[in-house]
């Protein structure tokens, strides 16, 4: 018995849709617990690191989403083929790197140098990302159906979210420091500690809702 490509492609996708929410939960939970004042400051820099670990699986999944969609859009006319789809899976190698970079590097000099161009790259996909749904959507030049073009776009949408995602998450390490050094300073740490948890959870909501359509028009392809 054989299996065509595209069911194996097909599968690894969906299964991709499985870590990056579950995971993304998971660091939704996390942030909960950096807001509980009956835990100490020294457990909640333990969950910090927990959900740093667990960040790491949205991180990944939605850079090999973008290499798997690419390959998936090949049975539905995509010109993107050969040469051009293995430069797209270096680019999203070259992506993971960085990301993995970030990671290695922790808040180093270098590595917030890392991180700024981190965020460039995540804002250059999703604007390369948005463009090409939105070419699809409005033109000919990509003859590929439009339920596509729109998962392109909404893809776009999802990353430059995770950049704000990314960016409510950065008040954390420096409110969680002013908490440790307590007094008057812990005292303005925990109410800004709540603000950045109400922006992580909103963001984080606004993110589930992109995956939940893009997964509807992939299943459905309504048009």
């Amino acid at each position: 018995m054989s299996i065509e490509p595209y069911f194996v492609l097909l599968y690894l996708h969906i299964l991709l849709f499985g870590y990056w929410l579950g995971a993304d939960l998971g660091v939704f939970f996390c942030d909960s617990q950096l807001t509980r004042h009956d835990l100490d400051i020294e457990e909640r820099m333990r969950v910090r690191q927990i959900r740093y670990k667990v960040d790491m699986a949205p991180r990944i999944s939605i850079v090999l989403m973008l290499g798997l969609g690419f390959s998936l859009a090949t049975y539905y006319g995509s010109p993107i083929t050969g040469g051009w789809l293995l430069l797209v899976w270096l680019a999203c190698a070259g992506w993971l790197a960085s990301i993995f970079s970030v990671r290695r590097l922790g808040r180093s000099p270098r590595g917030l140098t890392w991180a700024r161009w981190d965020r460039r790259i995540w804002a250059l996909v999703g604007a390369i990302m948005f463009g090409l749904g939105l070419v699809v959507l409005g033109t000919e030049w990509i003859a590929v159906p439009n339920w596509l073009g729109l998962k392109m776009a909404i893809y776009g949408l999802i990353v430059w979210n995770g950049i704000w995602i990314m960016r409510s998450a950065d008040h954390w390490y420096p409110l969680i420091e002013m908490a440790r050094r307590g007094g008057d300073e812990k005292l303005r740490a925990e109410p800004l500690m709540n603000r950045t948890r109400f922006w992580c959870g909103f963001s984080a909501g606004t993110l589930w809702f992109l995956v939940l359509v893009v997964a509807y028009i992939g299943t459905a392809k309504p048009f």
